[in-house]
């Protein structure tokens, strides 16, 4: 491989580690990634460049997000096969560009040497003929290097050449070519911003790296205000690398002026002043139209200018809503209105009032009210409170929590206007701030109706933020006993105290009062034109329909609340977290894992610190990685998550299904014993999910080699007796009472449980706890589908997808190893036992032998005799070969 004059960029520029180890040589001019402060992983995005059937590859994102990192790590894996191209003058591009080709191979060195120097188009073309191995041409900062001109030129060479070689273009903006006909002929791989943002494990790993020790649900947190932008994580985690306390104020000032410092060179440097000064402005607002910011600057070209920023890769994107939107990344709009604010304060108030007036007219009235405050426009804030205190009280989250006003009104300022300070930081989520601004209003004189019913709101709306469920359902069902008007205030307070209640109801577990009390608040909502009382009862009724297994109304009713979110410029809000939970278990019951993983890191993404979203999501995508045989990664998660709730007053359903995803995984690790264990941890006369504790116990003792005791366990679960039973559960219950009546030998059992399986995946799509059971379900429904006429269509389905060799897929419901008791034939020397069988399922992951002692409480000396005895039976010489070799014999 040869490179040619590549000049590291800002990325680069770092300071290796202490005890480091030393750099990678790799090829002359590539990056090398022992030089930097903190290199994570990525093979996902790896594969991604691996797909040679693409003749052009286009990663772009703005500055900082580890372009340059990806590809020269892929690069580094290519072994001859890539050329590099980077830094220089454009002038020079096509000389740098055909020698680095020509010195790639000997007979492309030749054709150079017949070839015009000055005719840099037919010179590579001509080079390219000649070649025989596949070749990939990395050009990095591709804006800079080379013209919009030699770019095109570039990739029609690549694109009519015959020879085996392929384009890959790393640029801040979209480049000046014409992607629609690479798109059409499928010979266009695209990788931005989402596919470049770090992951919270990613960026956990990130801030392991350089030895900064934040809890993951804080790190999650930063990971979302900094929306996984790599450099602006890397620049967090310098900073807090020298606070003694990083975890008390992981985003604060010396964060932000190292952000801004990045910002100001390799963002804000590069653009026209107007512009510049236009995007000062603009970051008084959190989202941008056309219109608004025609409003707030007096232009006439905003569709046009923003369109074009966004083209640049100037850290502003367009929603995916109605309207044409745009934001801000978080950063830039922070160090922008930082600006904005150090210079001209009568400036500020009257962009503030712009922004207002629009959002008095378009929505969300709560923006109005914002911005009111910012302005110090006191008595049109409190006006704005008084229309819409219904929508406005019912309290969210925002990433940004700190306030927009720093200073009161006055030594004795009016309740009313101290109510709609505290109705901006409620809903910004900051609980503490509004119970004091509320403390302050309930200590001025009583100025009766609508003021009583907003702070009795704001009492409702804190308690549920705070997690406080037991206050919230006595706070509520007080409101609804009291008989009111409709028009009155106390009859305003009726839907916040239905969606408050069924919110509550929801989290306790009784779901089906729950859904009761959330549809009616979703009803007077609409009736009412409360949009955001209607996207929070929406958003928690596809939670519930998801937790029920309803998975058709849990896509619908998640689509619905994420549609009306962005339609009313709500998008932003905690509560739409519940819609992409809801998205993400359908999409695992489904078996569609990916999708399932984007939405369930949607939730993350937006939980802003709410921990039962950050539980629910990281426990589902706990299952996810045990679906995918990630079972290192899995305990590393669910063992922070564990760690991690123990210091939070979580609602007792939310604690058992820690506990029981923790069982899930033991199962699944092949240690039913320490699945029973975390099973029996938990009071029986107080189980909050008796449905899936008996599935996940089901599956213990089938793995026990009880299948009578497994059958017994799920059987009140195979009717619909219980409303509040959820058909996931059902299935799984189904599944789990015919691989018990197939090992008792019990056809009408296995025929009765495979009919109420068969009858829910028919109904709702499930798929997963199918495909988790491998080839012993597949066998079990082969052996039965001609007797069972009713399911033709997905009996066919399931039976098509679930692969029979893949029993390293076992999900935590349905193993598919074989009991406890059970001998293991094959070409084994001998069997192995229950505990070596837990071992080999642990040397599928990366943990060694300490490590797996730690996992299973026994020593280390222990462990190495199993690995050895292990290895024995299975006539391995070494861990690789043994997992190949058990995986042959399905023993995983």
């Amino acid at each position: 491989m040869t490179i040619i004059e590549e000049v590291p960029t800002d990325e680069w520029r770092s300071s290796p580690l202490p005890n480091s180890p030393a750099p990678d040589p790799g090829p002359v001019g590539v990056p090398a990634l022992g030089r930097q402060l903190s290199h994570v992983a990525r093979p996902h995005l790896l594969s991604r460049l691996d797909a040679w059937h693409a003749r052009l590859t286009v990663v772009s994102a703005p500055a900082g997000w580890g372009k340059t990192t990806l590809l020269a790590s892929w690069t580094h894996h290519q072994r001859g096969r890539a050329v590099w191209v980077a830094g220089g003058s454009r002038a020079g591009f096509w000389h740098r560009l055909t020698t680095a080709v020509a010195t790639s191979t000997p007979i492309a060195s030749e054709a150079a040497a017949t070839a015009d120097p000055a005719d840099g188009p037919a010179r590579l073309a001509g080079m390219l003929g000649y070649m025989s191995s596949p070749l990939a041409i990395v050009v990095d900062d591709c804006n800079d290097v080379a013209n919009p001109d030699a770019l095109a030129d570039l990739a029609q060479v690549v694109r009519t050449s015959d020879g085996p070689v392929r384009l890959v273009l790393a640029c801040r903006g979209t480049p000046a070519l014409p992607l629609h006909r690479w798109r059409t002929d499928r010979q266009l791989v695209m990788l931005g911003e989402d596919e470049l943002a770090l992951s919270v494990d990613e960026a956990a790993d990130l801030f392991a790296g350089q030895q900064v020790a934040l809890p993951r649900l804080a790190i999650a947190d930063l990971r979302a205000q900094m929306e996984g932008w790599v450099t602006g994580l890397r620049l967090a985690a310098t900073a807090l690398a020298h606070q003694a306390e990083p975890v008390q104020a992981p985003l604060d000032a010396g964060v932000i002026d190292l952000v801004a410092d990045y910002l100001g060179a390799e963002v804000l440097a590069r653009l026209d002043p107007q512009v510049r000064r236009m995007l000062v402005e603009a970051s008084v607002a959190e989202r941008l139209t056309a219109d608004l910011l025609n409003t707030l600057t007096g232009r006439v070209d905003g569709a046009a200018v923003l369109a074009d920023l966004q083209r640049q890769g100037v850290f502003i994107r367009r929603c995916p809503a109605p309207g044409d939107w745009y934001r801000l990344h978080p950063m830039l709009s922070r160090v922008l209105y930082r600006e904005f604010t150090r210079h001209d304060r009568d400036r500020v108030g009257r962009a503030h009032r712009r922004v207002a007036d629009w959002h008095r007219v378009q929505g969300p009235p709560v923006e109005a009210l914002r911005h009111l405050l910012a302005a110090r426009e006191w008595e049109r804030a409190a006006d704005v409170l008084h229309r819409h205190w219904p929508d406005i009280t019912i309290g969210s989250r925002r990433l940004d929590v700190a306030p927009i006003v720093t200073s009161m009104p006055g030594p004795d300022p009016p309740a009313h206007v101290v109510l709609a300070m505290a109705a901006e930081r409620l809903d910004a989520g900051d609980t503490a701030s509004a119970r004091h601004l509320l403390h302050l209003a309930e200590a001025a004189p009583d100025e009766g109706e609508p003021a009583a019913s907003i702070m009795t709101a704001f009492r409702l709306a804190t308690a549920r933020l705070d997690g406080h469920l037991h206050r919230v359902c006595s706070t509520a069902a007080e409101i609804l006993a009291e008989p009111a008007p409709e028009s009155s205030a106390a009859g305003m307070l009726r839907p916040l105290a239905l969606l408050s209640l069924g919110v509550a109801k929801l989290h306790l577990g009784q779901s089906t009062e729950a859904g009761w009390y959330l549809g009616e608040a979703q009803t007077l909502a609409r009736q009412r034109d409360l949009d955001h009382v209607e996207i929070s009862a929406t958003s928690h009724l596809a939670a519930r329909y998801a937790a029920l297994g309803h998975l058709h109304d849990a896509v619908r009713t998640a689509g619905e609340a994420l549609e009306l979110g962005s339609r009313r410029g709500l998008g932003q809000l905690t509560d739409l977290s519940w819609s992409r939970l809801a998205l993400a278990e359908a999409y695992f019951q489904w078996d569609r894992l990916d999708d399932a993983w984007c939405c369930a890191d949607a939730a993350l993404d937006s939980s802003c610190g709410h921990r039962l979203i950050q539980l629910t999501a990281t426990i589902l995508q706990t299952r996810i990685r045990v679906a995918t045989g990630r079972l290192t990664e899995a305990h590393d998660a669910l063992r922070a998550a564990h760690h991690e709730s123990g210091t939070a007053d979580l609602p007792a359903p939310a604690q058992r299904a820690l506990a029981l995803a923790e069982a899930e995984l033991r199962l699944a690790c092949g240690d039913p014993a320490a699945a029973h264990e975390r099973l029996a941890s938990w009071p029986d006369d107080a189980e909050p999910l008796p449905a899936q504790a008996a599935v996940v116990e089901g599956g213990v003792l089938l793995a026990e080699g009880r299948p009578a005791a497994a059958s017994t366990v799920v059987a009140p679960y195979l009717t619909r007796a219980e409303a509040g039973t959820s058909l996931t559960c059902r299935a799984c219950a189904g599944l789990v009472t015919a691989l018990a009546g197939e090992a008792a030998g019990h056809r009408d059992q296995v025929m009765h449980g495979l009919g109420v399986a068969l009858k829910v995946a028919d109904e709702e799509g499930h798929r997963r706890c199918f495909a988790a059971g491998g080839h012993v379900v597949r066998a079990l429904i082969e052996s039965v589908a001609p007797t069972m006429s009713a399911y033709p269509p997905v009996i066919a389905a399931l039976t098509a997808t679930v692969d029979p060799l893949v029993a390293e897929a076992a999900g935590p419901h349905l193993p598919s190893h074989q009991g406890a008791g059970s001998s293991v034939t094959g070409t084994l020397v001998e069997p192995l036992t229950s505990r070596e069988r837990t071992v080999l399922r642990y040397l599928q992951g990366t943990l060694s032998h300490v490590e797996i002692a730690a996992v299973l409480y026994i020593s280390v000396n222990t462990v190495k005799t199993h690995v050895k005895n292990i290895y024995r039976k299975l006539g391995a010489g070494r861990r690789k070969e043994a997992v190949r070799l058990a995986r042959e014999l399905r023993l995983l």
